[in-house]
């Protein structure tokens, strides 16, 4: 039964990813990444990891969606600007789609999978304990994958560095205020009746 929830999941992520992508209005475009976010979250609680799964709908679809949501619906975007990127874009697409659909047939094709021998936390071994799956998540990356979950995080805040810096206007043009001098002013000196 759960192989079947599977796939029929599995094919509507698949079907509302297309409808992302195709869509012609971008207000749809948003709903159906909405829409893939929860079939993701329910695909995470059919493989028991309630953390991912709520992880998922909390973080993507209770903020950066509903943000792309509002920023869409906020911006006027014409649909022939629209379909002339599309266009533009196109060729370059598909190269992509095609590597990445080989990369996967390759994956899924293979016999081995590559599986570091210095593992230290065996997972199988503390799910047949009892664990639960957001203890074994973080056992798993504050242990062996510590030094990549640290550089990634590193790596965000250096964008987020960037960003900041780039967005940040030139500061001889602002016209600043003292507060200093806001609190020396007189109430009669500013407001005059006739």
């Amino acid at each position: 039964m759960i192989t079947y929830l599977f796939y029929f999941f599995s094919f509507l992520i698949v079907c509302s990813s297309f409808l992302v992508v195709f869509s012609n209005n971008p207000v749809h475009s948003v709903l159906f990444l909405i829409f893939t976010f929860f079939n993701s979250a329910i695909i995470f609680l059919l493989m028991n990891a309630e953390f991912l799964a709520m992880t998922l709908v909390i973080v993507y679809v209770g903020a950066i969606a509903v943000l792309f949501l509002f920023v869409v619906m906020m911006l006027n975007i014409s649909e022939s600007v629209l379909k002339e990127g599309f266009l533009k874009y196109f060729p370059f697409g598909l190269i992509l789609i095609v590597i990445f659909i080989s990369e996967l047939f390759l994956v899924y094709n293979s016999d081995t999978i590559m599986i570091p021998d210095n593992i230290k936390i065996n997972i199988s071994e503390m799910t047949n304990l009892g664990f639960d799956n957001t203890k074994l998540l973080g056992l798993y990356l504050y242990t062996d994958y510590f030094i990549i979950f640290q550089i990634s995080g590193f790596l965000l805040l250096l964008a987020m560095i960037g960003a900041i810096v780039l967005a940040q206007t030139d500061l001889s043009k602002i016209k600043l205020n003292s507060s200093i001098n806001q609190k020396k002013i007189r109430k009669k000196d500013i407001i005059k009746l006739n």
